[in-house]
């Protein structure tokens, strides 16, 4: 910003120099300089205003902010992990799909991997609903987590009911045809009417990385 200022400075000196020889009206060429030296001004005096309204944050604000860190990011830890295993079970069961799909397993073989699979997200899930926020976080910090935590519950609950959907429409005993390409219709229809809407918890995780960050001082 002083660079700014400094050529702003230049370019008006050399603009009055330059209009003194060319503008015989010493009024007009007055009153030209005047609004350059208004508008530098008030140029001048915004960026004050704006720079002078910041503060420094003080220790107690600064220990604040590190607690808030500290009891989000233990609980953060935790929750990544199951998160990550939400994901890692959401792969293996579309590897099942595309295996019986392409004929690599039998479906009874689907079904035992989409039973065995089944029993793992059910875990899962209950260690999920069983996850609260740190009640140590500040109400704002409070409540995006509460976001959070409510959409990675719903999103991890129509993963296992589209799972358990699946699996009962693998059931050998219950198959009625012996075509290939029927029974992966009837799994995929079980997929696709059960399966959960993508994940959007960017906001919320945008927001505590703000709320929880140490502003940096100039």
């Amino acid at each position: 910003m002083t660079l700014i200022i400094i050529i702003s400075i230049i370019i008006i000196v050399l603009g009055a120099l330059v209009l003194e020889h060319n503008i015989k009206n010493r009024f007009v060429l007055g009153a030209f300089c005047l609004s350059l030296i208004i508008g530098g001004s008030v140029i001048g005096f915004a960026y004050l205003s704006s720079t002078s309204n910041y503060t420094e944050p003080d220790e107690s604000t600064i220990r604040h902010i590190t607690a808030q860190q500290q009891a989000f990011g233990e609980w953060y830890t935790i929750y990544k992990k199951r998160l990550d295993n939400i994901d890692y079970y959401w792969g293996l069961y579309h590897r099942v799909m595309k295996d019986f799909k392409e004929e690599k397993i039998s479906l009874s073989e689907a079904y035992h991997q989409l039973t065995s699979l089944e029993a793992d997200i059910s875990t899962l899930q209950n260690n999920i609903f069983q996850m609260t926020p740190p009640i140590s976080l500040d109400d704002d910090n409070y409540d995006l987590t509460t976001s959070l935590l409510q959409k990675t519950k719903a999103y991890s609950a129509a993963q296992l009911k589209t799972i358990q959907a699946t699996r009962m429409a693998s059931e050998p005993e219950k198959n009625l045809t012996d075509s290939h390409e029927q029974q992966v219709q009837k799994l995929n229809n079980a997929m696709l009417k059960n399966s959960p809407d993508m994940l959007f918890i960017a906001n919320e995780i945008t927001s505590l990385r703000s709320n929880l960050t140490i502003p940096e001082v100039d």
